[in-house]
């Protein structure tokens, strides 16, 4: 398994749960409401893990989404999801915003800096996204099993999934 710098569980636990996602992408805010519901019980039992990939698509809707992701700590996946679910929660205040008000957004609020190893990092989920043909956002896979948007996955599927997954 590549590209887990945003990761929680086990990495041994016997379902992966993968999303490629990108904070501009109001999906992937829907989708990422739906996985916080869905999937911490089965973190903390060992039974998922569950790993965050943003892909900074080159779409222009998407690019503020990766201005966002060039200030997250990797070193720290647990704030960088708290933050993550903040954003999405208030995505349409901030996806307004120009570059240099969404820069001072994330230095002042979350007191974040830009990191420059993300750019790696985006180079390397982005190079995974084409290698596994991850055309939108979000892409969810479930044991390699694919869920790709505008096709959505509610909470009752997702957990569904997961329980097929569990019984193989």
């Amino acid at each position: 398994m590549e590209n887990r710098q945003i990761s929680f569980g086990k990495q041994d636990a016997p379902v992966k749960v993968e999303v490629f996602l990108n904070l501009a992408c109001p999906y992937c805010a829907s989708y990422f409401g739906i996985a916080e519901d869905v999937l911490p019980e089965y973190i903390a039992n060992g039974q998922v893990e569950y790993i965050i990939k943003h892909y900074d698509k080159p779409r222009e809707m998407l690019l503020i989404g990766t201005l966002v992701n060039t200030f997250l700590d990797y070193k720290n996946p647990e704030r960088v999801r708290e933050i993550m679910k903040e954003l999405f929660e208030t995505q349409n205040q901030w996806d307004v915003l120009n570059n240099h008000e969404i820069k001072n957004l994330l230095t002042e609020k979350y007191q974040l800096k830009e990191e420059p190893d993300n750019i790696e990092e985006s180079l390397k989920i982005t190079a995974e996204a084409i290698r596994r043909n991850v055309k939108m956002v979000p892409t969810v896979f479930i044991n390699e099993k694919e869920f790709q948007y505008p096709r959505e996955i509610g909470g009752a599927e997702l957990r569904s999934e997961i329980e097929a997954a569990l019984a193989y």
